[in-house]
């Protein structure tokens, strides 16, 4: 299982964005706009482990949809909540207002295109927040997709929830194996119980545009990031209705490593994570399943490459205010922007061939527009 370093990249990144009066996130390549609107869920069923009094647990996501909408009455939304910007400013002595520099492509409580919908769930690498993977959300939104990017509530750095109350982490500081494995089992169980939720009428008829009809889910895929990775595996062995799931540089556990699974599946590493270095890896592929399966390495890339660190460094510029062995170290030697590019591109064309059974050739091998990809 591979952790998330303490995002010392971010805090570093943000105390230099005072410089900049607007940064926007990298613009999306479809052809929809994107709404975006913020999406409680309570499983009454599940008490939360983590939380430090008795409570249901609570899963709040984003979601990003395509929409047809006009948009004077609809803002762009801050790229963070106000109390995960400020969040991010007090704890680590950041100029007030900072984060608030950075933009979205998305309008907020817009209404969404169609109620029948293609859903990706996205889950987060361990101590991240739903926010830092909005370029790869709103991007798989533009083309049609709607993607709903779930925080993981006492494992999210601060989860503003909106009755008002902050659920900030409470990780351990140095954590051990068998208590990450706690926050992963949670993970798969809050992907199952959205899943769930999103094709329960009652709870989706408040969604913009939606009507009393509720959503109409016609396919599932997920991917994740790191533990959201571990995550997307163990969700898909646990509930059938996800047809397809991508692995951002996460290791795996449970019986997926043993079994396989019997759907299409992606191990997309970073240029020195594969089956030959992750044993997890090696399991999963030699695994008697006959489910389709890929294994991608992306070159020059370092794990907090598959979010949007990496991009949102190079938008503003500042490359060169880091030393140059922390910053390959946090999001490698390729260009953040390239990545950022490379990865929404082969994103797409897998949930093109899962949820829209595209013909397409991206994954019968190598790619001369894309000559960092390697298939292992």
């Amino acid at each position: 299982m591979i952790l998330e370093p303490l995002v010392n990249l971010l805090y570093v990144t943000l105390s230099y964005f005072h410089q900049i009066t607007l940064v926007t996130l990298p613009a999306t390549t479809g052809p929809n706009k994107v709404g975006a609107y913020d999406f409680l869920i309570t499983d009454t069923t599940r008490n939360d482990i983590f939380a430090p009094t008795h409570e249901s647990r609570r899963i709040l996501m984003t979601l990003y949809y395509p929409t047809t909408s006009t948009f004077a009455d609809f803002p762009h939304p801050e790229y963070m909540a106000p109390a995960v910007g400020a969040y991010y400013e007090s704890s680590h002595d950041l100029p007030n207002g900072m984060i608030k520099s950075i933009t979205t492509n998305s309008y907020y409580g817009s209404p969404l295109r169609s109620r029948n919908v293609k859903l990706i769930l996205l889950s987060t690498g361990l101590g991240m927040s739903r926010y830092v993977y909005a370029t790869l959300a709103e991007d798989l939104a533009s083309h049609g997709y709607m993607v709903a990017s779930l925080d993981a509530t006492y494992d999210s750095p601060v989860v503003e929830f909106p009755d008002g109350k902050v659920a900030v982490a409470n990780l351990p500081e140095n954590i051990t194996m068998e208590e990450a494995t706690k926050y992963y089992h949670e993970r798969v169980k809050d992907a199952v119980f959205a899943v769930k939720s999103l094709s329960t009428a009652s709870l989706t008829s408040v969604i913009p545009g939606v009507g009393a009809e509720g959503l109409k889910v016609e396919g599932v895929g997920m991917f994740g990031h790191s533990l959201g990775g571990e995550a997307t595996a163990g969700a898909m062995a646990a509930e059938d209705s996800i047809l397809g799931g991508v692995n951002l540089d996460g290791t795996l556990s449970g019986s997926v490593i043993t079994n396989g699974l019997g759907r299409p599946f992606i191990l997309f590493g970073s240029e020195l994570h594969n089956r030959t270095s992750d044993e997890t890896w090696k399991g999963f592929w030699d695994s008697p399943s006959k489910g389709w399966k890929r294994e991608l390495s992306l070159r020059g890339a370092a794990h907090l490459t598959f979010s949007d660190y990496a991009p949102l460094i190079e938008v503003l510029g500042i490359k060169a205010m880091f030393p140059e062995e922390d910053f390959e170290g946090f999001v490698g030697t390729i260009g953040g922007l390239r990545a950022m590019a490379i990865q929404r591109v082969y994103l797409r064309a897998f949930f093109d061939k899962v949820l829209a059974n595209c013909k397409g050739k991206l994954f019968d091998g190598s790619d001369p527009n894309y000559p960092e990809i390697s298939f292992i």
